[in-house]
């Protein structure tokens, strides 16, 4: 009898050791179901893994272009209203001071014409050498009018670059002219100069009169010298807050994205739930109802954007108000939408389930976006990284939209206005009718 609670003590334990065991089990056999559970879906297992890839080899490629070997170049227009040889020298010596300077020399007959090249959207920038500058450089007596920067305020990188490399190349082009000058003013200013300070003077005289590299005093000495450069934003289209601008077309056709993914979604729950069995047996065609699902979604799509620019003209003074504007954007806001929802169209109908749908979609369209500048504008990108983006339909539709909300001039029409929009509208419907036939090719697996 003394033996018994012993052995019920005995058996009270074991139990306890077989429940902890049995809940050890259930979480092992939890965490082997979730496994299982993703191991089927092959898919999510290979956008697991390479999604993380994708994007750190975008934004590396892009922040890797602005390192010492990057391949980021900055696009400057040079317009030269002098034509001295201390300007083309000065043109030679902005070439050689910096590997990322992309210049390009045009041609016209006042700063308006560099003003011209910028609100087109042609150059981030422009630099302009003023009429008297070579002779100014060579008369001590003269003051050098300012090298004049003129600039797009939607890049706010290309002035601050422009300035300090024409500063550097100032230093370096004209050091022979300037240094002269220097001791020309120091000999009108402290009276007769020595012989030495004379020779010296002499010596510069001639550097600058020659070509080739200056003697290595001239490069000791050039750091005191410097030409003063002056100039501002051009004022594009009707003015506004440049960024915001920008920000405005690429988060709008981002989110346009989305939208179409989200209405187009509702047809593979249409199929799971029979609902496009019973449409067919009443005589709805697959076209009928994969049309009806396109044009929802355009319906949908332009109308998130259209209450955006709304929002975006009265809390940030966002401008879009002429009548070509106006027509403009009616004409590429439903063909963005269209393109969008002809994406969606095809992520839904190839995907097997909503979840699917969803985590394909998602993973696209942030892949879109950061390629084609809803998340990093493309004047940060390297050549390479545009490239890819001159093929995505969302970054032709944030150009487009570019053009019509800020590079817009007051001599602009409707038909100009069109015409450079053209390119990025037939990129447009093509993918629009590729990704629509393709979205009803993979719809044949549910008749």
């Amino acid at each position: 009898m003394a033996q018994c609670p012993s052995g019920l003590g005995r058996f009270r334990a074991h139990r306890r050791h077989h429940r902890r065991s049995d809940r050890r089990l259930r979480r092992l056999a939890l965490l082997r179901i979730a496994w299982i559970t993703l191991y089927r879906d092959r898919l999510g297992v290979l956008l697991y893994a390479l999604v993380p890839v994708i994007f750190l080899s975008i934004f590396a490629s892009v922040f890797q272009g602005f390192g010492r070997n990057g391949e980021n170049k900055v696009r400057i227009a040079m317009l030269d209203l002098d034509g001295s040889p201390a300007a083309k020298a000065l043109g030679t010596a902005v070439r050689e001071a910096s590997e990322r300077i992309d210049l390009v020399l045009i041609t016209g007959d006042d700063v308006a014409a560099a003003d011209r090249k910028v609100a087109s959207g042609d150059f981030p920038a422009a630099v302009v050498i003023p009429r008297g500058f070579g002779a100014a450089v060579g008369d001590f007596k003269a003051e050098i009018p300012p090298l004049v920067v003129r600039y797009d305020p939607a890049n706010p990188i290309a002035p601050d670059f422009a300035r300090g490399v024409l500063a550097a190349a100032s230093w370096k082009g004209l050091a022979p002219q300037m240094l002269g000058r220097e001791i020309r003013v120091l000999e009108m200013v402290a009276g007769t100069l020595t012989p030495a300070q004379r020779k010296l003077a002499e010596t510069l005289q001639k550097a600058g009169e020659t070509d080739g590299k200056p003697p290595p005093m001239v490069e000791q000495l050039a750091m005191a010298t410097q030409v003063p450069i002056d100039g501002g934003p051009v004022t594009i289209g009707q003015g506004g807050p440049s960024l915001v601008t920008y920000y405005t077309a690429a988060i709008g056709v981002m989110f346009m994205l989305f939208s179409a993914l989200s209405t187009t979604g509702w047809l593979l729950e249409d199929q799971e739930r029979g609902v496009l069995d019973r449409m067919r047996t009443s005589g709805i065609g697959s076209w009928t109802v994969l049309l009806n699902r396109f044009i929802f979604a355009i319906l949908v799509g332009s109308l998130q954007i259209a209450v955006m620019l709304a929002w975006a003209a009265a809390a940030f003074g966002v401008r879009f108000f002429s009548v070509r504007q106006f027509v403009a954007l009616l004409v590429i806001i439903p063909a963005v939408a269209a393109a969008s929802a002809g994406l969606g169209l095809l992520i839904t109908c190839i995907a097997r389930t909503r979840r699917q749908q969803t985590t394909i979609g998602t993973i696209t369209v942030l892949i879109l976006s950061a390629v084609g500048g809803s998340m990093i504008p493309r004047f940060l990108m390297p050549p390479s990284l545009k490239a890819v983006g001159e093929w995505a339909f969302n970054a032709r539709a944030i150009d487009a939209m570019q053009q019509v909300l800020w590079y817009t001039t007051p001599d602009d029409t409707l038909v100009a206005m069109l015409g450079r929009i053209g390119p990025a509208l037939i990129l447009i419907a093509v993918t629009t009718v590729v990704c629509l036939a393709g979205a009803r090719v993979a719809m044949t697996r549910w008749e």
